[in-house]
Order: C-alpha cells, then sequence, then structure tokens
C-alpha cells in the first residue's frame, strides 16, 4: 500500500491576483485528500501522478495541465517522482480532508 505523504512546496511568484508554487512529491506515494476553494491549474514538469477527482482519473504526464475546479475533493496518486506548477488565487485556501 502506498504511503500518504505531504508533497513539498515552494513560493516561485506571487502578483496581485496569482501565484505559482511549485509542487514535489516522492514517486510511490500518494498527496493527502484536499479540496481549494477557487480553482487552480496544475502544470506537470517532471514525473508521472494520477489526479483523482469525483470518481474519476486522469493521467498527467510531462507538459499536461489540468484546470482542478474549486470545491471539489481531489488528491494525486504519484508514480514517479514529481513536480508541477500549481498556480491560483493569491487568497485561494487549501483544506485538507480527512481519510
Amino acid at each position: 500500500m502506498k504511503e500518504v505523504k505531504m508533497p513539498k512546496t515552494i513560493l516561485l511568484e506571487k502578483g496581485k491576483v496569482f501565484k505559482n508554487l511549485k509542487m514535489i512529491a516522492e514517486g510511490n506515494s500518494i498527496g493527502p485528500k484536499h479540496l481549494s476553494v477557487e480553482e487552480s491549474i496544475l502544470t506537470m514538469i517532471k514525473g508521472k501522478a494520477i489526479l483523482k477527482m469525483e470518481g474519476k482519473e486522469h493521467q498527467l504526464n510531462v507538459g499536461d495541465a489540468i484546470i482542478i475546479p474549486g470545491g471539489i475533493e481531489h488528491y494525486l496518486e504519484i508514480i514517479e517522482d514529481t513536480e508541477a506548477i500549481h498556480t491560483m488565487s493569491v487568497v485561494n485556501k487549501i483544506k485538507m480532508l480527512k481519510e
């Protein structure tokens, strides 16, 4: 069974409306289940992952980008060591959910 691990996040840039975070996650793990209050965009720059959201699986490879709607529970299954850019509004809040 894959271990739930919190990915490392680094603030790359912050403007008046948007911010970019770099997410770094270890392969063969699962990110915690959470939701964002507002929609965001996840862009893969390294590795492979599966975004699980609303009963669907979205394969993510290098170069892929996906819009994650606000208020929707989701999590990532990290297949390989992964790096992604997560773009969201500066006022967006992330709520961690219990398993």
